[in-house]
């Protein structure tokens, strides 16, 4: 008797934690606390590198919504569009949806994610260009959607990866590190300083940001200025709404080192001028960015590194498919 009243007691907890789920709550990026019943069920996000990392942790089982500048993996344009991006969401649209989880970047307006909230849809803003974030976000995200298996696998991957870079980098002398110019987004001499993700990108791999001390997050260098500093390395890093092909990037690279004021330079006069797919240095593929700047910055460390065929383990491994497009050149 007492074995079946034991018995009934396990039947009823174990539906009680599934109907009910386990509250799972998420500190984000913004100092939110986020509660959620885990599992969740229905995702909506308004980021291209958060639709990446619930896409490799699910298989866009839960995703109901998206924004348009998610377009990776090739799966994923199936899936209803509810806004461009994080800074101008479908509200309307989402509230259809009934998400239990919104994923979005720090450009979600405080004011729209307080209606969302206040609709009862939990909200987690997170900053993806950010290296040191990625893994926390990939083990949140998992724990969300009771994926936390999947989370370990990947995180497990992409922390090798930083491991390695670290392993073989750690002691060389900051002295001895090279100098980096760092431009973005398609626009000359607009660069990024101390704190913002890029510099943390730069840095983690190795190389020293010219700009780190520039008073603004996103300074306009001059020409003049970028001359006197004379890197060792051009860094330029486009947008990550699309993907790109070898002759785009090419085509990008050669404006560059054919631009007057920069013959002079040092990088372009070794030749160590590059240019990088903003996919690369976003999310899930982040540290694959990183793997590509370690080289680049240190190719005698690295010389039996293959960015390129990692990237294709990569996605192979959590998106069962194959690479096509270029994302960074020289390759």
């Amino acid at each position: 008797m007492k074995e079946k009243a034991l018995g009934i007691l396990a039947s009823l907890f174990l539906l009680t934690a599934v109907c009910c789920g386990e509250t799972v709550s998420i500190i984000d990026f913004t100092g939110h606390q986020v509660d959620v019943s885990a599992p969740i069920s229905k995702t909506v996000s308004l980021s291209s590198a958060g639709s990446e990392i619930l896409w490799a942790l699910d298989g866009g089982k839960s995703m109901v919504g998206r924004s348009a500048s998610s377009n990776f993996p090739p799966m994923i344009e199936n899936i209803t569009v509810a806004g461009k991006h994080s800074n101008s969401p479908d509200i309307e649209l989402i509230m259809e949806l009934k998400p239990e989880l919104v994923v979005a970047d720090t450009m979600l307006s405080e004011e729209n994610r307080k209606v969302l909230e206040e609709d009862g849809i939990a909200v987690v803003v997170e900053r993806f260009i950010d290296p040191h974030r990625t893994l926390l976000i990939i083990e949140n995200l998992g724990r969300a959607l009771g994926k936390q298996e999947q989370a370990s696998e990947l995180s497990g991957k992409l922390k090798g990866y930083r491991d390695l870079i670290n392993e073989r980098i750690s002691g060389i002398d900051s002295k001895k590190r090279p100098t980096v110019f760092f431009e973005w987004l398609g626009k000359p001499y607009y660069s990024a300083s101390n704190g913002t993700s890029y510099d943390n990108f730069i840095d983690f791999a190795g190389g020293v940001n010219i700009a780190a001390n520039e008073p603004t997050d996103y300074p306009e260098v001059s020409p003049e200025w970028v001359m006197e500093k004379d890197p060792d390395i051009i860094l330029h890093i486009l947008g990550s709404s699309r993907d790109y092909s070898e002759e785009e990037l090419r085509e990008w690279r050669d404006g560059m080192i054919s631009r007057p004021e920069l013959q002079n330079l040092r990088a372009v006069k070794e030749d160590r001028v590059y240019v990088l797919s903003g996919t690369m240095a976003t999310g899930v593929r982040s540290a694959i960015g990183e793997l590509y700047l370690a080289k680049w910055f240190y190719p005698e460390l690295f010389e039996d590194v293959d960015p390129g065929a990692e990237h294709e383990k990569l996605i192979k491994k959590f998106y069962n498919m194959g690479l096509d497009g270029s994302y960074a050149y020289p390759s």
